[in-house]
C-alpha cells in the first residue's frame, strides 16, 4: 500500500479485480480463474477496508472541522461506508464460497456458469458502489476547503 497515494492504490486493486470477476472462464482454466479473482478480491478488500476504516474517516473530521456546513454530508458517507464494509464482507464470503465449490465442478463447467454470473454481477456492482463513494468523499473534501462561504471583501 502506498500511503502517499492511497486513491491510486483503490483504483488499482479495483479494476485489477473487476477484470478478474469478469474475465470469460476459458475451458478448463476454471481453478486459475478462481485463483485470479481470490488474489485480485484479497487486494481489493484490504484497499477498501483501509479507506473506509482508517482514510475516510480522518478526512471526514477534517471536512466537519473545515466547514461545519458539510456535517450532514459526513454523516451520509459514513453511513455508507458502513453499509460498504458489510458488503464488503459478504463479498467476501461470495468469492470463498465460490473458490470452495466451483473447482470442483471442472469437469462440468456449465454447473459453474450461474455461480460465476453471480459473484460476476455482485462484484461489479460492489466495485461501482466503492468508486462512487470515492468520488463523493473526494469531491466533499475539496469542497470543505474550496468553498465560497460569503462574508465578501
Amino acid at each position: 500500500m502506498d500511503q502517499a497515494n492511497p486513491e491510486n492504490d483503490l483504483r488499482a486493486a479495483l479494476a485489477a479485480f473487476e477484470t478478474s470477476v469478469t474475465t470469460p472462464v476459458v475451458s478448463g482454466e476454471l481453478a486459475d480463474w478462481v485463483d485470479k479473482v481470490k488474489t485480485s478480491w484479497t487486494e481489493a478488500s484490504a484497499q477498501v477496508h483501509y479507506q473506509t476504516k482508517h482514510l475516510h474517516p480522518r478526512q471526514f473530521e477534517e471536512i466537519a472541522e473545515a466547514d461545519a456546513a458539510l456535517f450532514q454530508q459526513v454523516e451520509l458517507m459514513t453511513a455508507e461506508d458502513e453499509a460498504i464494509e458489510e458488503e464488503r464482507e459478504k463479498l467476501s464470503q461470495s468469492v470463498m464460497r465460490v473458490a470452495e465449490h466451483v473447482p470442483k465442478m471442472e469437469p462440468d463447467e456449465a454447473k459453474a456458469a450461474p455461480h460465476i454470473k453471480s459473484l460476476s454481477d455482485q462484484a461489479v456492482a460492489f466495485v461501482n458502489r466503492v468508486r462512487k463513494q470515492a468520488v463523493a468523499v473526494q469531491t466533499w473534501y475539496v469542497e470543505a476547503f474550496n468553498r465560497e462561504r460569503g462574508g465578501g471583501d
